[in-house]
């Protein structure tokens, strides 16, 4: 069993399609259903394995709970999971050049998840940024002053952070 491989499959199945599995309202399932699941592609897959995939994903993206689990952030599907909000002086964004554009005419908005993810470091937003390109923007979010205007930042784990939406004049180019 490749480990990596069955945290992308959770990811996917969690995030994307959890089809064929009871999810709530904030992103819940039931574990064994998602570990039959797992199971039909690894057929020897443990609950320990599996709860050790969770307690070691480096991003911290997924939550096990009273029999349950959840994808924090990265969702597609239609879930609001019950983060806590947060009042943080600076956050960070890696992107494109191009996306960069965009952001600086239209704010940060998601794209195809359903909030905007921030990162708590440079480091990390840059190597989300490399995703995309090998020489990324890194944008700086004022959070401080974005929430004193209303917007709302919630934590996801350590080094994720998501918000609905952070207008462009919160945020700005900075060197990296």
């Amino acid at each position: 069993m490749n480990r990596r491989e069955v945290s992308k499959q959770m990811a996917y199945l969690l995030r994307h399609d959890p089809s064929g599995m009871s999810m709530d309202e904030e992103g819940f399932i039931d574990l064994e259903d998602l570990l039959n699941k797992l199971r039909e592609r690894w057929k020897n897959l443990t609950e320990p394995e599996l709860r050790g995939i969770v307690e070691e994903d480096p991003k911290g993206r997924y939550e096990i709970s009273d029999g349950r689990i959840r994808a924090l952030y990265g969702h597609s599907v239609n879930v609001d999971p019950d983060l806590p909000e947060v009042e943080v002086e600076v956050l960070y964004h890696g992107t494109s050049p191009k996306a960069a554009e965009r952001i600086d005419r239209e704010g940060l908005r998601s794209q195809g998840r359903r909030k905007v993810h921030l990162s708590a470091r440079k480091e990390d937003a840059i190597k989300v940024g490399k995703r995309h390109t090998p020489e990324p923007v890194l944008l700086e979010i004022e959070a401080d002053e974005a929430s004193e205007s209303g917007v709302t930042f919630q934590r996801a784990s350590d080094k994720v952070y998501v918000s609905d939406f952070v207008p462009s004049k919160f945020i700005e180019h900075i060197e990296h």
